[in-house]
């Protein structure tokens, strides 16, 4: 009777055995049939990390340059050297001042060759004969002229886009958005309105380039 016991005993536990052991080898075979991550294609695929490899992508796309030291419209005969502006108060008001013998780059705006609104202005006369109307034949430029802005050695090229003449009092024409744009900006001649010139970036100029 008990060698009857233990044999049934026996066949149980090599019975549970080999459902443990098929259960284990059906595992381990669905397993293999999915790709093995390596640890570098396991970290790339995190969210953080895909997220941060698109923006060094993005990044790399944009602009270094530094502030703007000159401006060329070869279509108009302009070339004048370009200088930070900001604002001031006069009589209590608060204004853009005015470059003297140059262009003025808008402080608060985009840099040359970035995403943005590079918004530059200039005179088309002057009450003082050692200031310089730098912007003085700007009205001579035409859709798909080309911009040219340094900033120090490198160069970015714009072409116009639109060419508008708006209140003095318009400021939509300083918003910015995305796009690398450029927006130049002076009195009509008889200095009731405003002459507006937009560009849009077209790339960076090479040594080679005349301009």
């Amino acid at each position: 009777m008990r060698k009857q016991q233990g044999s049934q005993r026996g066949s149980t536990v090599m019975a549970v055995g080999m459902v443990l052991a098929a259960g284990v080898i059906a595992w381990l075979g669905g397993r293999g049939d999915q790709p093995v991550q390596t640890r570098a294609e396991a970290s790339a695929t995190l969210p953080g990390r895909a997220a941060a490899q698109e923006a060094q992508v993005a990044y790399r796309s944009v602009s270094h340059g530094g502030l703007p030291t000159r401006i060329v419209i070869p279509a108009a005969g302009i070339d004048a050297p370009v200088v930070e502006v900001g604002v001031v108060v006069e009589d209590g008001e608060a204004r853009w001042e005015t470059a003297w013998h140059a262009a003025g780059h808008h402080i608060d705006s985009a840099m040359p060759g970035q995403p943005g609104n590079m918004v530059i202005t200039g005179h088309v006369s002057v009450a003082d004969r050692r200031n310089a109307p730098v912007f003085a034949t700007l009205d001579r430029v035409r859709e798909g002229d080309e911009i040219v802005v340094y900033a120090g050695s490198a160069a970015y090229r714009y072409v116009v886009e639109s060419i508008q003449v708006v209140d003095p009092d318009a400021t939509e024409v300083l918003r910015s958005d995305a796009r690398a744009t450029v927006t130049l900006i002076t009195c009509t001649r008889d200095l009731r309105h405003r002459l507006v010139v937009t560009g849009r970036l077209a790339g960076e100029v090479t040594p080679g380039d005349p301009a």
